[in-house]
């Protein structure tokens, strides 16, 4: 146990000359954020651009091409305000505030009332006395053990906001796939159903075919299991559109009874990227924010760890009023008191407790200092995946649209082939299922390139507009080695 005693100002102020004579005290400048990036991604060499990236365009205003004020942005509105997940990160963030608060409270003294009364003394002491009295602590931050963790649980709280920022952020992604989802389900359905009825139609005419003897029994149960097969196509398709309607209904926070509204078509993809530096997301993804912020909270708490290794010292004061004396002392004391003093505590042995808290608290760093070169390699990862998935898919969707016009086209001249009879309405049904099967495609391959631009507009943090970069400023060098040393 710490021993405890008052001394006089002169001796305490000789004890704590020597002191800082024999440790450091906290340090309570933040590390760089430059310094912090360059030692987590020590080793990794970061190209100037994107390497994935090809065409110079603005980024969309809004997550996918999506109108400024339609749908879309009403449902992620919805979804914000009423998401059960984004409500948990809210709560977190909130805990976090009151533990920076709490962190900040050994900073300001503390203030009580006490009062006694008793008949006898008590056992063990010399006298005891009726009364009451006002009694101030305060622990001084002379090393800066208070104020390193004042300082870390800001970082803490900086952090939950970023989580809660970044959640606000995945809330809107989700809704913005879940609709694109929605859309093209909806858009599959009414093409599969299209396509039964057209194969229908075929089959008609070659049970016509079959009454005057041009086919055989064969080609009937060919196109009736052609038919078989298109119904079972529109089941199909039926029960993806419920999924993906409840899916964005349990994200908006409704009941899951796949009874939204998506009947609108999906729009054109925007703009390709343009190229920019990857150190830019550093600031502008949220997550990578509250990566750097737990790193920085852990960096305050390795250098709490070490302040608390040194002597506390608390000066006292109070003002109160005994009413009753023992032991013959009422002539040698007078009503009123006014204690003022100081204290020193100094732990000698602990069984070694505080040193490996500061060993715990430097792990601690290093673990999150890890974490951090984690997230930023991971959002590199993602922003790079994500220009090279959207430049596929532009590829895809021009081979495809090529596809579909020419498909339109045949459809188009078999027309026309009828009216002269050289073809009959089979085959302008036949060319129809192709253009069908077609137009599903490019549907789907239009909606997979718009989800690959929600996938970049969260990978990126948002828009994305390169800017002209100044030349790095000199970092202070940061270890967190540097945490262990007295």
């Amino acid at each position: 146990m710490p021993a405890r005693s008052t001394i006089a100002p002169r001796v305490l102020a000789t004890v704590c000359s020597a002191t800082a004579l024999m440790a450091g005290c906290a340090n309570l400048d933040p590390p760089a954020s430059d310094a912090l990036y360059q030692q987590a991604m020590a080793g990794t060499q970061v190209p100037a651009q994107w390497a994935a990236s090809a065409e110079a365009a603005a980024f969309a205003p809004q997550w996918a091409g999506f109108p400024e004020h339609g749908t879309l942005q009403s449902l992620i509105d919805e979804a914000l305000a009423n998401n059960l997940d984004l409500r948990v990160a809210a709560s977190r963030m909130q805990q976090a505030a009151h533990q920076a608060r709490l962190a900040g409270a050994d900073l300001l003294p503390t203030i009580g009332l006490g009062a006694r009364a008793a008949t006898d003394p008590t056992p063990g002491s010399a006298f005891s006395a009726n009364g009451y009295a006002v009694l101030m602590n305060w622990e001084i931050d002379l090393w800066g053990r208070a104020r390193a963790e004042k300082k870390a649980g800001e970082a803490g709280f900086r952090a939950s906001e970023s989580d809660y920022a970044y959640a606000r952020q995945s809330i809107g992604a989700l809704t913005a796939r879940s609709w694109l989802a929605a859309l093209e389900a909806s858009g599959q359905l009414a093409l599969a159903q299209e396509l039964e009825s057209t194969t229908g139609e075929q089959l008609k005419l070659i049970e016509y075919r079959r009454r005057i003897g041009k086919v055989s029994e064969m080609d009937v149960a060919h196109w009736s299991e052609q038919v078989a097969a298109a119904s079972d196509v529109v089941v199909q398709r039926e029960q993806a559109r419920a999924q993906a309607l409840r899916a964005l209904e349990l994200i908006l926070g409704r009941y899951p009874a796949g009874a939204a509204q998506a009947d609108e078509p999906i729009p054109d993809a925007p703009a390709p990227l343009a190229p920019g530096l990857p150190l830019d997301l550093l600031d502008r993804r949220p997550d990578l924010v509250a990566a750097r912020e737990r790193l920085v909270a852990a960096y305050f708490g390795a250098e709490e760890a070490k302040a608390a290794r040194l002597p506390a010292i608390a000066i006292f004061a109070g003002a109160g009023r005994f009413t009753k004396d023992y032991s013959g002392l009422a002539t040698s004391m007078q009503s009123w008191v006014f204690p003022v003093g100081a204290s020193l505590a100094w732990p000698l042995f602990d069984a070694g407790r505080r040193q490996i808290t500061l060993e715990l608290r430097t792990e601690q760093q290093r673990e999150a200092l890890a974490q951090y070169a984690r997230a930023i390699l991971t959002a590199m990862t993602e922003v790079e995946n994500g220009l090279t998935g959207e430049q596929q898919l532009a590829l895809r969707e021009r081979a495809i649209q090529r596809q579909f016009s020419e498909s339109r086209r045949a459809l188009e001249l078999a027309r026309v082939q009828r009216q002269i009879g050289q073809f009959d309405d089979f085959d302008v049904l036949q060319r129809k299922r192709d253009l069908l099967r077609v137009q599903s495609d490019l549907m789907h391959v239009r909606a997979e390139r718009l989800v690959q631009r929600v996938n970049l507009h969260l990978a990126l943090g948002g828009r994305f507009a390169p800017e002209t970069q100044a030349d790095p400023q000199v970092a202070a060098p940061f270890s967190v080695g540097n945490a262990a040393a007295p």
